[in-house]
């Protein structure tokens, strides 16, 4: 992830922009009146969708949150990171080496078709037998690049050395230890193995189960520069589309539970791979769903690790709202916050089961999903005996945990719930609350050991990494300083990412390129030494170079319609100003589409 996809992770573009404007909900955007230019009409636009804005208006323009305080506080690019990176607490000099992520994408993708290879061998039939035991058809199989790690300690090691990785590079991913002596074997032997994507669909890491009575049971990569177990969702990068189009987001807990539901049809189920939910792993749904269902089998629900579980999910989720809430209150009064919600599955069936043998009830199950703290209340009373005496002390003293960080109207209501199932008063709960608060040790140790209790994760968002078609051209023109008047009359604002945007800017506006690379911003500087490097064909270059300008600019028409026609009331017919420009719009990607056909 670069240092500005790791900010925009961190933020969202309504608390950046209502920090500057009063943002209105309208349809599935905000509108509000330039800030950038006078007008009676609102004609800008944030889409907390895709994190972006325009202006309609005058300014004509839009962009991401870079964009956005560029112009809001009159900065520089390299400024406006500097300024965002402190806001959202990103170390710009610890930012990722993007060298040794794609290192670490390439030798996990080799690995992932040596898994595959071995499979497929006659070393895998047990393998084999035991996916199809569990009714993982062929698609799925290839669809999530299912494979097998032979029982052998260098098959792996073997492998990558005949295709000429670097060790180094096996050793950072996680793929294989190393002794003191320079001694290498590998660390997955005899598993059926899951390769773990991250949202542009690179393979980050991967997670393996045991064939045998080897324990543990599942094992994960341990974390690296591109992978943390805590800050990933298995599966998200084939179901980002479906969770964005149903606003739903599923979370069960394992692989298989989330091959069987896709392989099932249902495509908006990740897998939080065993863990709690995590800061991280809301913060890259939040923008895609309203609501979160985490699927639970029943029988484990009054157990104490699933509890503490869905106490730390809860309280990260409430942390997310929080801060989104606390922004700007006049866009809190429009906001619907999303709902976190569980599924109880019937007593014996995890997802897999469930999906596998009764598909109806599984979606039954999952529309009826309750609120969590509904589920909570039942869950904790069913854990004690009432008749003994101080258990509902205890139950209270659990319940606190979760609700303690709600408003007193929110507290208040949830505390009438878990008095009328406990047989008792509001008044009896605050009492106890407050003699709990008396025996409580005065100590700011014992304050943060229990905020410590909740699993926190740095948060991560819509990552995008990166934009081959803006890469190629950057790079063309980079290495083809000549081709820079081809390219002068392209709007930059075809090119979505920032920092792609602004370095195309520089490219068309200095006067050589050696002039650039003395003066360009150091964040800049990094992307184009990268770009240089960029293997490109001897020949051709200059109709790739209009090829990707082509696209580039036939995307952000698309997108800029697309964004037009969402600002109006679906209901009635667009005013005649947008229809006129829908139609503009229309006829210049026919005229671009035509192009790219000759």
């Amino acid at each position: 992830m670069s240092v500005t996809d790791d900010i925009k992770a961190k933020l969202d573009i309504l608390d950046v922009v209502s920090s500057h404007v009063s943002l209105q909900k309208s349809g599935r955007t905000f509108k509000a009146n330039c800030p950038f230019h006078t007008e009676k009409t609102p004609s800008f636009i944030v889409n907390p969708e895709r994190q972006s804005w325009h202006c309609f208006g005058a300014c004509a323009t839009g962009g991401d949150i870079f964009n956005f305080v560029m112009r809001a506080e009159n900065l520089q690019f390299g400024d406006a990171l500097r300024m965002l990176a402190q806001r959202a607490g990103v170390e710009l000099s610890n930012a990722p080496n993007r060298e040794n992520s794609n290192a670490i994408h390439s030798v996990n993708s080799a690995a992932a078709q040596y898994f595959q290879d071995t499979l497929e061998s006659d070393s895998g039939r047990a393998a084999r037998e035991y996916l199809d035991r569990r009714k993982v058809g062929r698609q799925a199989i290839d669809q999530f690049k299912l494979g097998l790690s032979a029982d052998r300690w260098d098959g792996l090691v073997q492998y990558l050395r005949t295709y000429g990785f670097k060790k180094e590079d096996a050793i950072a991913a996680g793929l294989i230890r190393g002794g003191d002596n320079g001694q290498v074997w590998d660390f997955f032997r005899n598993r059926l193995m899951f390769p773990i994507f991250d949202r542009q669909g690179n393979i980050v890491g991967f997670g393996a189960r045991a064939l045998d009575d080897s324990t543990p049971k599942y094992i994960n990569t341990a974390q690296t520069e591109v992978f943390d177990k805590r800050n990933t969702l298995y599966a998200l990068h084939f179901a980002n589309a479906e969770i964005r189009q149903t606003g739903i987001a599923v979370i069960v807990e394992g692989y298989m539970d989330a091959i069987a539901a896709h392989e099932h049809g249902y495509k908006n189920v990740v897998a939080s791979m065993g863990t709690a939910l995590t800061e991280n792993q809301v913060a890259q749904l939040r923008t895609l769903a309203r609501e979160f269902v985490l699927a639970l089998d029943p029988d484990d629900a009054g157990q104490e690790a699933t509890l503490r579980s869905l106490e730390s999910s809860w309280h990260v989720f409430r942390d997310v709202i929080s801060r989104r809430n606390t922004a700007n209150q006049s866009v809190l009064n429009q906001w619907t916050p999303p709902t976190l919600k569980i599924a109880a599955l019937p007593a014996g069936l995890d997802p897999d089961g469930l999906i596998r043998t009764d598909a109806d009830r599984w979606e039954s199950i999952i529309a009826d999903a309750q609120p969590l703290l509904d589920f909570v209340i039942p869950a904790l009373v069913q854990r004690y005996d009432l008749d003994i005496p101080d258990s509902r002390a205890r139950i209270v003293s659990e319940f606190v945990r979760f609700i303690n960080r709600l408003d007193d109207m929110d507290q208040h209501s949830y505390r009438l719930k878990i008095a009328e199932a406990l047989g008792v008063t509001e008044s009896d709960i605050l009492a106890s609350l407050a003699r709990q608060r008396d025996r409580r040790p005065r100590s700011r140790r014992h304050e943060e050991n229990i905020e410590q209790a909740i699993e926190v994760s740095p948060s991560a968002l819509r990552t995008q990494d990166s934009d081959p078609i803006e890469e190629y051209a950057l790079s063309i023109l980079i290495q083809n300083p000549d081709l820079v008047e081809e390219a002068r009359s392209t709007n930059p604002e075809c090119f979505r990412r920032t920092d792609s945007r602004e370095l195309f800017t520089a490219l068309v506006s200095y006067p050589t390129i050696e002039k650039l690379r003395n003066e360009v911003d150091e964040v800049l500087a990094e992307r184009m030494r990268r770009l240089e490097s960029v293997e490109l064909p001897s020949t051709g270059v200059e109709r790739a170079l209009s090829q990707c300008l082509r696209r580039l600019e036939l995307r952000h028409i698309r997108e800029t319609q697309e964004l037009m026609l969402d600002t109006e009331d679906v209901r009635l017919p667009p005013s005649g100003e947008v229809e006129a420009e829908v139609k503009r719009a229309s006829l210049r990607i026919k005229e671009l589409e035509t192009m790219s056909r000759r």
